[in-house]
């Protein structure tokens, strides 16, 4: 509304107000709109929904690559000796027998054989003493060096001698592989020794009566 005083001849004033409609042709101008925190929060995981998009498109049009053995056997569950073994084939390590005869076939140094070999052991561990059982140590025979590479378990009626006699082969394979720096040079002439069982504490500290 506009108020308009005026001063007549007379000397009168009046007063006069005039009152202005307003114009409903225009609109009044827009507000700016307010960003909320939920609408960040929605543009934020659509912007990451889209990015994991673009990665697993790269991913599916990636070059497949051929999974290492290693990486197979992380997979398929594998056990730490079929880890050990499958790092020991990435070596450059070759066992010949020359002269000797091979070993039979449930002796040959394999995943399955080896796995038999430490269940059977479990098994007789789980029903005897550990006077059953024996420490093995591998030493190159020019040194007097002893390295612990295992232990063996047996019946009653099986003597330590020939229970080594009979996993010799895994035994030596073993012990050449655990230390190839130290031992697998002397491949084919390692010798093996025994200790009582559990006693590897004892050997540590040079106690004399082992």
């Amino acid at each position: 509304s506009t108020r308009t005083l005026r001063l007549r001849s007379d000397g009168t004033v009046t007063d006069t107000q005039t009152l202005k409609r307003p114009n409903l042709g225009q609109s009044a101008p827009p507000r700016p709109a307010r960003t909320t925190m939920a609408q960040l929060h929605t543009t934020r995981l659509l912007f990451s929904l889209l990015l994991l998009a673009l990665q697993l498109a790269a991913g599916f049009l990636a070059v497949p690559q051929q999974p290492s053995p290693r990486s197979l056997a992380i997979v398929r569950g594998a056990t730490d000796w079929d880890r050990l073994i499958r790092e020991d084939e990435d070596e450059d390590l070759v066992f010949e027998y020359g002269n000797r005869d091979p070993p039979p076939r449930d002796m040959k140094y394999s995943i399955y054989n080896i796995n038999r070999q430490r269940e059977h052991y479990n098994s007789i561990r789980e029903v005897s003493s550990k006077d059953l059982s024996n420490d093995v140590y591998a030493r190159d025979p020019n040194t007097d060096t002893y390295f612990f590479v295992g232990k063996i378990a047996r019946v009653s009626d099986v003597t330590p001698a020939s229970a080594v006699a009979r996993q010799y082969n895994l035994i030596e394979e073993h012990s050449a592989r655990l230390r190839p720096i130290e031992l697998y040079p002397s491949w084919g002439s390692i010798e093996l020794w025994l200790a009582p069982g559990d006693s590897e504490l004892d050997v540590a500290y040079c106690k004399p009566d082992i």
